[in-house]
């Protein structure tokens, strides 16, 4: 007799209390449930039992999977960049200067813990830096080294007389066991550490053998010097310090603090942290840069506390620093901040959002909040809450881009610096986009759905008139846009060599403008076999265009014969009526496009928002038709010269269509010069 569906849940009920749904069990992998599909399809991850037709898992399974991947023994999350189970110790060698004379000493007590293969224990770090800290302090106000007797009689809690003892004692946490692991490793005790001006050694040498599994989930990304010294020094240059307070609130060791200029006094300087390591290491730092030996004043000024919940609420003059990103919040904690901040929202709330609303009500009126933020931050739609809160707030005074600044991470990187709107200050916009400096000296209106600084006021101009042309159409709602093939493994469906069961298949590299090379690729097509496929007609149909996927220039080419492409280069059908694909591309595949793209996105990856929002001229037939006649000679050319000066005549003539001045084309030529054009 069948079972009725209230009996099934009833009776399925305490089974899946005691398992794992698949959303549950991605969440726990930090991969998205998409992703937890596929995987499950192509076996990579394997259910305990259905109920119904949902797929669940043991908990013990997870537990399983977790401790295969962090011993390698399952490369699936790694070749993902999953860097949340990349364990293991590694000397982050861009936090301090590169001719640091400390840096060779932490690179061999590194090497030597991996060489002898020794377990980093909580009480062998904290010795570590209790010895570290030791000599520093004997370096900085003795202008000697200690020997190994008098550093151990510190560590043990023999010399009370130490200025700075109850530093030590806090480093050391109690630790009984000091001696026996002074005297097991003393190859890692006999490293002369040197004091020097504005290094954080100790928090060098903390983050180098701290886990990085550990470091990664806790959302830390320890920011090089030469960035807090960039940051620190166009922060100055830029306002008056005089009498004037700051607050690091996530200041991790101290480094920013260390980079602090002298005529700010200890007592107007204040940093914050929720890892208890840290706090310790950065008093120590403050201590060594002040010469301070009062606790109280030592203890009141760098403090252990949650920022975002416990931190007691002052007014700053200046806020800096480099906020958490990524961090994991527990679920009890990401509903209080969703009562806290506006820009606490979604599913999973970005931690640098909420930081830079709490760090702006944290300051006084006209004082100056400067982060080390992502680049996301400026133009990923789900940080719209937080630009929307900064622009009502606040005004810009300085953007800096980095580019990829932290060791290991591919995360473009931004100095963000806004003043507390003081109703004087002016308008005017500092920029650096990493090949050239320059002043935003209008007053523009910039929106909350994706901030620019990439444009001199002259190229601002020309978009505005690109954006404003009148008689134009977008891809919006007027296309087809499809992704390439994912095969899941293409060394094992991917070969180099043709035979009559397989075909070519292209990648994002085999793509010029306007055409494609002969690929060197072949696949047998199979779309049940593969990870992700687009409808079969996408790929087949008469006419596409094909575009580099990841690139941060627009490369389009035209195809007639159904071939077939990866997904690092998708498809493109457009949908606009009276206008043919080949001027369709042509545009797209335009200087002005370009301009267009590089000022609104800067993106190195061509989404389909971004070629959405490109205006595309309405062309008369007649226009049309000589534009794609250029085009087709552009196809079949066979000489670079002939190639080049065709193209020179299309994108000119494309320039004309958007009503471009000779001066403005010139703006848009200048913006691009020196840029791969990919025409061949």
């Amino acid at each position: 007799m069948p079972v009725k569906s209230a009996e099934y849940k009833q009776n399925t009920a305490g089974i899946k209390d005691s398992y794992l749904s698949l959303s549950d069990l991605c969440k726990e992998l930090s991969i998205s449930t998409a992703t937890g599909k596929n995987w499950l399809k192509l076996g990579k991850i394997k259910p305990s039992r259905l109920i119904g037709k949902a797929p669940v898992f043991n908990p013990d399974y997870l537990i399983e999977l977790k401790n295969d991947i962090v011993a390698g023994y399952n490369s699936s999350l790694k070749s993902r960049r999953n860097k949340k189970y990349v364990s293991g110790n590694s000397i982050y060698c861009s936090y301090i200067s590169e001719n640091s004379q400390n840096l060779p000493l932490i690179q061999s007590i590194v090497d030597y813990i991996k060489d002898e293969q020794i377990e980093v224990t909580d009480d062998l770090l904290n010795v570590l830096l209790a010895d570290c800290a030791i000599r520093l302090i004997y370096s900085r106000f003795r202008g000697e080294e200690p020997s190994n007797a008098v550093i151990f009689d510190i560590i043990s809690g023999n010399n009370l007389q130490f200025e700075y003892a109850y530093l030590i004692s806090d480093i050391l946490c109690n630790c009984d066991s000091s001696y026996e692991i002074y005297l097991k490793y003393q190859h890692l005790f006999s490293n002369a550490y040197i004091y020097e001006y504005g290094e954080d050694i100790l928090g060098l040498l903390y983050i180098s053998l701290k886990n990085m599994a550990e470091r990664k989930a806790s959302g830390a990304y320890y920011t090089p010097t030469k960035i807090v010294k960039k940051l620190c020094s166009n922060l100055f240059a830029l306002n008056n310090t005089n009498n004037k307070s700051v607050l690091d609130p996530c200041c991790g060791t101290g480094n920013f603090i260390l980079q602090l200029p002298e005529n700010i006094p200890f007592d107007m300087v204040y940093g914050n942290d929720i890892d208890p390591v840290s706090v310790k290491i950065a008093r120590l730092n403050y201590a060594l840069k002040y010469n301070i030996r009062d606790k109280n004043i030592i203890y009141s000024h760098i403090t252990e506390s949650n920022y975002l919940f416990d931190y007691e609420v002052n007014k700053y003059d200046f806020i800096i620093g480099n906020p958490p990103w990524g961090y994991d919040f527990s679920s009890s904690d990401a509903d209080n901040l969703r009562k806290l901040y506006i820009s606490a929202v979604g599913t999973n709330i970005e931690s640098y959002d909420v930081f830079v609303e709490k760090s702006l009500k944290s300051l006084k009126i006209g004082g100056i909040l400067a982060f080390v933020l992502p680049e996301a931050f400026l133009n990923v739609r789900t940080h719209a809450p937080i630009r929307d809160y900064m622009l009502m707030s606040s005004k810009i005074q300085y953007v800096e881009y980095l580019g990829n600044a932290f060791d290991k991470v591919q995360c473009p990187s931004i100095i963000l610096m806004t003043r507390l709107d003081d109703k004087t200050s002016n308008c005017a916009i500092q920029v650096n986009d990493g090949t050239r400096t320059f002043t935003i000296k209008q007053d523009r209106k910039f929106s909350a759905d994706c901030l620019s600084f990439l444009m001199t006021d002259d190229e601002f101009d020309v978009l505005s008139k690109i954006e404003n042309i009148k008689n134009k159409v977008t891809l919006e709602n007027n296309a087809v846009f499809a992704l390439g093939i994912v095969t899941g493994n293409n060394k094992e469906y991917i070969s180099s060599i043709q035979t009559p069961a397989n075909e070519m298949i292209l990648k994002g590299s085999d793509i010029c403008k306007f055409r494609f090379k002969s690929p060197d690729s072949f696949i047998e097509f199979i779309p049940e076999k593969f990870q992700q496929v687009a409808p079969v007609e996408y790929y087949r149909a008469e006419e596409k265009l094909l575009y580099r996927f990841i690139c941060n220039q627009l490369v389009f080419a035209y195809d007639s014969n159904k071939t077939l492409s990866l997904n690092s280069c998708n498809i493109l059908i457009p949908k606009l009526k009276d206008l043919d694909i080949k001027y369709i591309m042509a545009v797209l595949n335009s200087r002005v496009a370009q301009f267009y793209y590089s000022r609104k996105f800067n993106s190195v990856k061509v989404l389909r928002s971004h070629i959405e929002q490109i205006p595309i001229p309405k062309a008369a037939v007649i226009a049309q038709k000589q534009i794609i006649n250029m085009v087709d000679v552009i196809q079949n050319a066979t000489e670079l010269s002939e190639l080049e000066r065709i193209y020179e005549q299309l994108d000119l003539q494309i320039s004309a269509l958007y009503g471009l001045t000779e001066s403005d084309y010139s703006v848009v030529k200048s913006a691009l010069s020196g840029k791969n054009m990919f025409l061949v």
